[in-house]
Order: C-alpha cells, then structure tokens, then sequence
C-alpha cells in the first residue's frame, strides 16, 4: 500500500514538473531576476557588496548560495593520476530544425526593451524595425537618452520540450 501512495506521488511530481510552466522573469529597472517553477521552486538573483546572491526555496526550504564567497582549501595529497580517456566525437544532425521547433515552445508574455546603442545612426535604422515588431506584449524601444532596461516574462513547459525533442528524434530514424 505504501509503494502505490509512493509511486503516485512519483507519477504525479514528473506529471506536475512536465505541465507546469517555468517562469523566467527578468526586469533589469527594479533588478529582479527570478526564475520559478510554481509550487515547487523559486530562485532569485539579489544583488549584494559581492556582486549578487541567489536566494530561494525548494519545496518551502529556504536556500542561499554566496557564489563569490570563497572557502578555505584544506590540503589533501593528490591521488595518482590516471591516463585520460579518449572521448568519442558526436554527430549533431538537424540541429537548426530542431532549435526553431524548441522556440516555438517558448510563450513570451511580455518583452518590453528600451535600449540606446550610443550610436545614433544604429538608433535611428533601428526605429522602424522595432515599429514593424512591436505588438500587444513586446514593445521595443530605441531611445537616444542613454538607458537599457528589460523587462521579461517567459514561460516555457518542459512536457512541450520534451515533446519535441521526441518528435524530433523519432523524424530523424527515418
């Protein structure tokens, strides 16, 4: 009875991380860079005196990791080395199709770019095409003010990837 309560948890844990979106949210304006996974994770980059931190939780556990924080080394003897192995090359076939059918998963729900490039002529040939892209959830700007801000949300399912990358292989042996 046990093992089926912890077989379908199992079932219903892969089920929930396949349906699930992951969230990326990045705004560079109020500095906030996250990325989630609903119910399950939360990661965020906060910045700090050393450059930044990340800060989240995994299942309600909170969690902080200093990644430019150095520890003291302790000093061990070094096993004898041994002779490398030689890797085999692989074969990477339809790696464009497979990239373009991978961002088509990709949702964007909002991208809004304000960007000066400190070149006036690029900012002036970049108006139109920005004009030309922009729609109800990407707004990108070209300004002559000096400033860059970002700010995106993308929400991406792995069962979608998965889906695809099965698809793909699957098109691939024939």
């Amino acid at each position: 009875m046990i093992l089926w309560i912890l077989i379908s948890l199992l079932v219903l844990l892969i089920l929930w991380i396949l349906l699930v979106p992951v969230i990326i949210y990045l705004d560079t304006a109020r500095n906030r860079y996250l990325l989630i996974l609903p119910g399950m994770f939360r990661a965020a980059v906060v910045p700090s005196e050393e450059l930044f931190h990340i800060r989240g939780r995994i299942f309600l556990v909170p969690f902080t990791v200093h990644p430019f924080q150095r520890k003291p080394k302790k000093k061990l003897e070094k096993p004898a080395k041994k002779p490398a192995k030689k890797r085999k090359k692989v074969k990477i076939s339809g790696g464009l199709k497979l990239a373009i059918n991978l961002l088509h998963a990709i949702r964007i729900r909002k991208l809004l770019l304000d960007i000066d490039t400190d070149d006036f002529m690029l900012n002036a040939r970049l108006i139109p095409v920005f004009s030309m892209v922009n729609s109800e959830y990407i707004r990108l700007r070209a300004n002559f003010t000096g400033t860059l801000s970002l700010l995106l949300d993308m929400r991406i399912r792995m069962g979608t990837l998965l889906w695809i990358f099965i698809l793909h292989k699957i098109k691939s042996f024939y």
